[in-house]
């Protein structure tokens, strides 16, 4: 139902722009030139005041720069970001077409262009990353510092390497810009529904220019902070299926091993800070300096509350789901190892980048010569504490393990027990780990744009680049340190405070446990060091404590280094055919790769376990032409057509050659070594991965009927090989037994087509009134069809071409606005249908005994939407008024695990997240 409803809203809302655009068409202004689109200040009339550019205006900027541009573009600009409700970069991307978000934590995250995460990031042209990544997070972008973004979706070899989503070009505000000096600011207060928290945001800028006896100067600083205090709440039941063969009435019973109530919630913050210095000493030179802080803080205190309902306990009430041999419900009492557990995490984050760099611009007749310079770091670190506790008691326990109540979904209760009993808890242990990343890059690059008029070519470009960037992660994982017998909560309540977890599941009618007992995370920190001094591990007879303090990082998981040797030639040419105008680009790109990495390998022969370094050096050159070509088949009317290849290189974590050992899942004895749960995780990368590569076809066709309304189709196709899947396998290890190890490992051949289409407009027509004129609206609709070979472990049970991880077929965006001089309101709506997460093996019991990897299989995301709403008042020309609201709606997303090659599945996560309130002032001078 909702899939014909989003047909018939880009349907209507089709018919009713182009009912409006002969009209409109007539109308149409000459477009502005877009050199510094959505960047550069307005002149207001009759006065000297920033003229407010309300989404009219900021959809004029946005169709300018993707009318005018080379490559297939779209762009988010500044007043639009400003009008939506939207306080981050990835939160603006989302209303792009073809552009679809992760929303959790309390944001927009895990950017995705064409269904694929593979993208390049750069700041002001410059590439930008955070940690050892390959790009940076964009929701460490607060919108309101931000001039434009520019999402190239197919690449020219002016640009960095595109990664094979595409590019995303971050663009601040210049002191050039403004007009003289100008002061601007905005406070507001947040409101977080689920956790019922409330935070702060604030922005402000100053920017300024002088002439001089040298020239003229100008100088900008601009910081914000934003906070996220959010809590994410969900009901999961286990992906692990136990196999019973032993319940009377039942010649076979498959459930899930546990259902686990978990919160995930932190109070995050995001201060940032740029400037920028430019210096005009002449018309033909212009001089720059600018630097970029981002900063990023987490304090975590998740909780959950895991209850099993174990391989031997007495199930009654039994129902099952219809056709199957699956439980859908029933009643537990009793079980061996079935006690709830549970922990309390102290998790803290920081993330600190910074860049700093310089260039100059000169222009001399027909040549134009650009340099840039700069320098880039950036730092990330977690480190995590579990205090892990069990009940003392196992109760009797009901699970619906997909209710009919409310969003469905898995859900538990314990029957006539106390969960405000300070004596029904037991602390039973501490488990520590951590991670850092790091990474560091020069990077410099020289271009020259001459301008030609023969043979039909206009521009001749030509440029080099060099980067030098190092990448390093550190790591550790403890085994638990078991708690001393005895300590209850009613013991420990001396030392702790122990409250009631912060509950969430807001719009959640189903019934299961929302709450429990749990140390606040403040009274853990103050006395965490006297808890590690409780605690002892032993290991072949000898017993330790936890130390106190962090661990520290130790040896490196590894270090690399990549040297980047770039050039590219590029022409720009314009003609006429029968008085039709035609331009483009051709060109070609060409890198020299070399990359270093180093690190441990583990490898098990028989009963021993070596451990030797690694390093592996590998150096390759790739020549990657782009061919475009624009049809301008009329001043409103244009076709594009584009050939681009592209080449994405593995990210260094997933080159790293060490492999990574978790502790034993919380609780886990090994009482049984072949039991399912006597397994330790690990994970590793793989230096053997090869570059994924792509060969991209692009087509388009764009109606401009006004200055803010255009109705666009493009088609593209991408021939992709290589494509990185993760894959897990059991590996026997002397040290530590079974490790159920993830590695990254290349895929075959696969390919993504897909459909764009889009239409906006401001409602004008001559049979309108002239009322409607203020309404708006715009909706984009892509189809994406994308598939591929998975990786040789993965195709081993599940051969052919399968849904690429993360793509859904169908997605819409669509937007409904009413703006005057004072008030602006805007409704915005954003679905995507259905998707695959993840694909990997799960251990089933029904297979043998230790348990094996059964196939590969999926996990499966139910279609899902965000409704999100903003409002503006502006009194006077200095001050205006916001309201905004994410994820109005509310509602629930739900994920599915199938567990057999029979198909059979069960609900897996059903998840409830944050929606979010602002209001707020901005102040301009």
């Amino acid at each position: 139902m909702i899939t014909r409803n989003c047909y018939f809203l880009l349907a209507t809302s089709s018919a009713v722009a182009l009912a409006t655009m002969p009209v409109a068409a007539m109308a149409q202004d000459a477009a502005p030139d877009t050199a510094a689109i959505g960047v550069q200040e307005q002149e207001a009339p009759d006065t000297n005041q920033i003229v407010v550019s309300g989404i009219r205006r900021s959809l004029e900027s946005a169709q300018s720069v993707k009318q005018d541009s080379d490559q297939i573009i779209d762009s988010v600009v500044a007043e639009d970001i400003g009008k939506l409700p939207d306080v981050t970069a990835s939160e603006s991307l989302a209303r792009i077409p073809g552009v679809t978000v992760t929303r959790d934590a309390g944001v927009a995250q895990g950017v995705r262009i064409r269904g694929l995460p593979d993208l390049a990031t750069t700041y002001n042209g410059r590439e930008v990353f955070t940690a050892e990544g390959r790009f940076v997070q964009l929701q460490d972008f607060p919108s309101n510092s931000i001039a434009r973004i520019d999402v190239y979706k197919s690449a020219s070899a002016d640009l960095l390497e595109a990664g094979l989503a595409g590019l995303v070009d971050v663009k601040s505000r210049k002191p050039f810009d403004f007009k003289g000096t100008r002061v601007t600011g905005y406070i507001g207060g947040v409101h977080w529904y689920q956790s019922q928290r409330l935070g702060v945001e604030a922005n402000g800028l100053f920017s300024t220019r002088w002439k001089t006896g040298i020239g003229e100067m100008g100088f900008l600083l601009e910081g914000s902070y934003a906070d996220t205090k959010y809590i994410d709440s969900s009901r999961a039941v286990a992906q692990d299926i136990r196999n019973r063969t032993n319940v009377t009435g039942f010649s076979q019973l498959r459930y899930p091993q546990f259902v686990n109530t978990d919160y995930a919630s932190a109070t995050r913050w995001r201060p940032n800070v740029d400037a920028a210095f430019q210096w005009r000493p002449s018309s033909t030179l212009e001089i720059y300096l600018d630097g970029l802080y981002q900063g990023y803080r987490g304090r975590g205190d998740g909780h959950n509350l895991q209850v099993v309902a174990g391989d031997v306990a007495t199930l009654s009430n039994i129902t099952l789901i219809s056709g199957t041999n699956q439980a859908a419900s029933f009643d537990a009492a009793a079980g061996t190892g079935a006690a709830p557990t549970g922990a309390q995490q102290i998790n803290d984050q920081s993330t600190d980048t910074y860049q700093a760099g310089g260039g100059f611009i000169w222009k001399n007749g027909r040549l134009k010569v650009t340099g840039d310079v700069a320098y880039t770091e950036s730092t990330f670190i977690n480190r995590n504490v579990a205090f892990n506790y069990t009940l003392t008691s196992t109760p009797a326990r009901h699970f619906e393990f997909d209710t009919a109540q409310g969003v469905g979904g898995g859900t538990v209760s314990l029957i006539n027990y106390d969960l405000y009993n300070l004596g029904n808890y037991r602390w039973t242990g501490l488990t520590q780990s951590g991670n850092r990343g790091h990474g560091q890059s020069w990077q410099g690059r020289l271009d020259l744009d001459y301008k030609l008029d023969s043979f039909g070519l206009t521009n001749l470009q030509a440029g080099i680049r060099f980067s030098n960037r190092d990448a390093d992660s550190y790591s550790y994982a403890q085994s638990t340190y078991a708690a001393p017998a005895g300590q209850t909560y009613s013991v420990l309540a001396s030392m702790l405070n122990i409250q009631p977890a912060a509950g969430g599941f807001r719009n959640d009618d189903a019934t299961s446990i929302r709450t429990w007992l749990s140390p606040t995370r403040e009274s853990l920190i103050a006395n965490l060091d006297t808890l590690r001094a409780m605690t002892t591990l032993t290991v072949n007879g000898v017993t330790t404590t936890l130390a106190k303090g962090d661990p520290a990082w130790g040896s490196p998981v590894f270090v690399s280094n990549e040297k980047l040797y770039t050039g590219y030639v590029q022409a720009r040419y314009a003609f006429e055919i029968g008085g039709v105008p035609i331009d483009g680009l051709f060109g070609v790109r060409g890198t020299q790769a070399d990359v270093s990495i180093s690190g441990l390998r583990r490898s098990t022969t028989g009963t021993v376990t070596t451990i030797t370094p690694i390093s592996i050096a590998s150096s390759n050159s790739d020549f990657l032409p782009n061919v475009s070509m624009r049809i301008k088949l009329d001043p409103k009317l244009q076709m594009r057509l584009a050939y681009t290849e592209t080449r994405t290189r593995p990210g260094f974590s997933q080159l790293n050659p060490t492999i990574t050992i978790g502790a034993l899942p919380t609780g886990n004895t090994c009482a049984d070594p072949n039991g399912a749960d006597c397994v330790r995780s690990a994970s590793s990368g793989n230096p053997d991965l090869k570059p994924t590569t792509s060969k991209n076809y692009d087509a388009s066709v764009e109606y401009y009927f006004s200055r803010s309304g255009a109705l666009t189709v493009g088609g593209f196709y991408k021939d992709v090989n290589g494509f990185i899947n993760t894959f897990t396998t059991d590996v026997a290890d002397a040290e530590f037994g079974r490790l159920r190890t993830s590695q990254p490992q290349n895929g075959g051949a696969g390919r993504i087509k897909g459909i764009e289409a889009g239409v906006r407009s401001f409602l004008r027509a001559p049979w309108l009134p002239n009322w409607l004129s203020d309404f708006g609206g715009m909706v984009n609709y892509t189809y994406l069809d994308a598939k591929s070979v998975l990786a040789p472990s993965l195709a081993a049970t599940l051969p052919g071409m399968q849904r690429i991880a993360g793509t859904s077929k169908h997605t819409v965006n669509a937007s409904a606005w009413y703006e005057n001089k004072v008030l602006s309101l805007r409704l915005s709506y954003n679905w995507r249908s259905d998707f695959v997460d993840s694909y990997g093996q799960v251990a089933d019991p029904a297979l043998g005994n230790p348990v094996p990897l059964g196939p590969t299989l999926p996990i499966k995301v139910d279609a899902r939407g965000t409704m999100d709403f903003a409002a503006t008042l502006q009194p006077t020309d200095n001050i205006t008024l916001s309201f905004n609201v994410n994820n109005l709606a509310g509602g629930a997303y739900r994920n599915y695990r199938t567990f057999n090659a029979a198909g059979q599945a069960y609900a897996w996560q059903t998840r409830f997240l944050e929606s979010v309130y602002r209001a707020g002032i901005r102040f301009r001078f």
